[in-house]
């Protein structure tokens, strides 16, 4: 009897056993798994402040490679900010020690079409929202009618709209879009000819109001009716909204397209392939060095120029950074917009997602 008591105890104390393993077990894998969680939440915050930390310094040295240039324009009679120049070379990317690469490039925001150059906001501030602006009267829509409606920069911006040849847009929506682009950051609510204002945006399947006021970034224009994703892919190099005021587009540093928008005053139609031709050919030959030298130029001998003289400029104050750095197969990017005032550089804005 007592050895069959015995191995009952003998039973139990196993089974006992057994569970506090099967508990210690599962306990440990627990364990194990909030360390490895741990683990890895400090790695990645560990890369990303890295990351960062090597993003700031690329910033830095694209403020020393503005700066250089301030020093360099010093030194030439004619100061100009062009492509040849330090700043505007494409950059290898940059070796970190085993553990990634760092890249950056900068771009000329200058050479982009600036969204809130639509509308002098500095003339309408405290005005009356319900107040049509007078630079968008009514007109007869026609040849004349439609040079008349536009001002100067809206007919910048229909020009472009037509001078990229991906977009395959015709001249009606071509205006129609630049009617709905202004009323989106125009200060009243009154809509343009063929514009969109607060009502046709809050009929839409998720209504909204159209902002009113100067874009923050221009991913907004993707709010704009009849903005399709893929157009606005298509466009969106092309634009800025920096400055809020007061840009002008670097004839040095425009691509093919945004030259192409800068004709006659009252032209409605993009140069031509050749005239763009011309003035690329002339600033790679280092001729294009003063405005009066495109201004005077044979293609615009029978037109007048007063109002393009006042858009464009062969110097730039505003410019984008655009660096990446990836280390151990996590990449993180940082686009900063940088504002040159003499050798003073301030960053005036950065962020991680589109600008």
């Amino acid at each position: 009897m007592s050895c069959r008591h015995s191995n009952k105890q003998q039973g139990a104390a196993l089974v006992i056993a057994l569970l506090v393993f099967a508990l210690a077990a599962a306990l440990m894998v627990g364990v194990q798994r909030d360390f490895n969680l741990q683990l890895q939440r400090s790695t990645n915050t560990f890369f990303a402040e890295q990351g960062w930390s090597f993003l700031l310094g690329a910033e830095t040295l694209a403020e020393l490679a503005l700066r250089f240039d301030v020093d360099e324009d010093a030194k030439s009679d004619i100061p100009v900010d062009s492509l040849q120049e330090l700043w505007a070379q494409p950059q290898a990317p940059y070796p970190l020690d085993g553990i990634g690469f760092l890249s950056g490039d900068i771009y000329d925001l200058q050479g982009r079409f600036n969204i809130n150059s639509l509308v002098d906001q500095s003339n309408n501030q405290g005005r009356d929202p319900n107040t049509p602006l007078g630079e968008a009267p009514a007109q007869p829509v026609g040849e004349t009618g439609e040079t008349r409606r536009f001002n100067a920069e809206q007919r910048v911006l229909l020009r472009l709209l037509l001078a990229i040849e991906e977009a395959e847009l015709s001249r009606s929506e071509a205006t129609r879009l630049v009617e709905r682009i202004t009323d989106f950051v125009d200060l009243d609510r009154n809509p343009r000819i063929e514009g969109a204002e607060d009502e046709r945006y809050l009929s839409s399947a998720f209504p909204y109001r159209t902002p009113n006021r100067p874009l923050a970034s221009v991913s907004e224009l993707r709010a704009v009716d009849e903005i399709t994703p893929e157009l606005y892919r298509l466009i969106a190099p092309f634009l800025t909204v920096w400055p809020a005021q007061g840009s002008k587009v670097n004839l040095l540093t425009a691509p093919p397209e945004v030259l192409a928008a800068l004709n006659e005053d009252d032209a409605l139609e993009p140069l031509s392939a050749q005239q763009v031709a011309r003035i690329i050919e002339l600033r790679d030959d280092g001729m294009l060095n003063k405005v009066d030298t495109f201004i005077e130029d044979v293609m615009f001998s029978d037109g007048a120029t007063d109002e393009l003289r006042d858009l464009v400029d062969i110097k730039s104050s505003w410019f984008l950074l655009d660096a990446r750095v990836e280390i151990a197969d996590r990449e993180r990017r940082l686009y900063s917009v940088l504002h040159r005032q003499g050798r003073a550089i301030s960053v005036v804005h950065r962020t991680e997602g589109e600008l």
